[in-house]
């Protein structure tokens, strides 16, 4: 049989192996290495715990991303002080392969009314020369800052650090809250308070990508700030 046939052949299989999503599942541990952030928890002794028992769900193909809240339990629910500071996540958060737009899908405090904030997304990364596994992939360590009042009018910026660890196996530029920016996709980051650690990863899941609403009202950050 000649190369071209078995080419032929093997091009559907290629192509559903290419197409279909991936599910990476995330739990929120306590990043007890940054004290100053860690400060607004000493109110809320459960936190620790609590943070355990949310799922977080990244979503993606060779095409796009989406990143959300998979389950926060009722127990959870119910310490509602707490809970809204563990999550740290805004909403449910949208990127396109090798954009540097970041829409982020927020509901506005106090009703059902939702908006999309878009961002430009750059991180620039240090790439080092430690690895180790996670969820049976290995990984790289890599290291940037990012403004953490995130305001874009601001002339002086408050950084902080992020250690993010990619494996280059999985080869997409995607990551938590949209982070992005590595030769693959990063299975555990440290940010501000909070560290998002992959574990589970499945390629049978059928999970949809959340697509981005197209009849939602699309605001900038500096928008956001002033109250639109």
């Amino acid at each position: 049989m000649s190369l071209n046939k078995i080419i032929f052949l093997l091009l559907p299989f290629i192509n559903l192996s290419y197409g279909q999503n991936r599910v990476i599942e995330y739990k929120m541990l306590l990043n007890k290495s940054n004290k100053m952030e860690n400060r607004m928890f000493d109110a809320y002794p459960k936190t620790e715990e609590n943070l355990k028992l949310i799922s977080l769900s990244l979503v993606y193909n060779k095409d796009e991303m989406t990143f959300y809240i998979k389950e926060i339990p009722k127990i959870v629910q119910d310490d509602i002080g707490s809970s809204l500071l563990i999550t740290d996540i805004q909403g449910i958060y949208h990127r396109k392969s090798n954009s540097d737009d970041l829409f982020i899908e927020i509901e506005k405090y106090g009703s059902q009314e939702n908006f999309i904030v878009k961002k430009k997304s750059i991180t620039t990364w240090n790439i080092t020369n430690e690895k180790k596994m996670i969820c049976g992939y290995e990984c790289i360590k890599a290291t940037s800052t990012f403004d953490v009042d995130a305001d874009e009018n601001e002339e002086k910026k408050r950084l902080s650090p992020i250690i993010a660890w990619y494996c280059p196996e999985l080869n997409d530029s995607y990551g938590p809250k949209g982070i992005a920016g590595l030769p693959g996709v990063i299975l555990e980051m440290e940010y501000i308070s909070l560290i998002y650690v992959a574990v589970k990863i499945n390629d049978k899941e059928n999970n949809d990508i959340i697509s981005l609403p197209k009849d939602k009202k699309i605001i900038t950050e500096s928008q956001m700030f002033e109250g639109f």
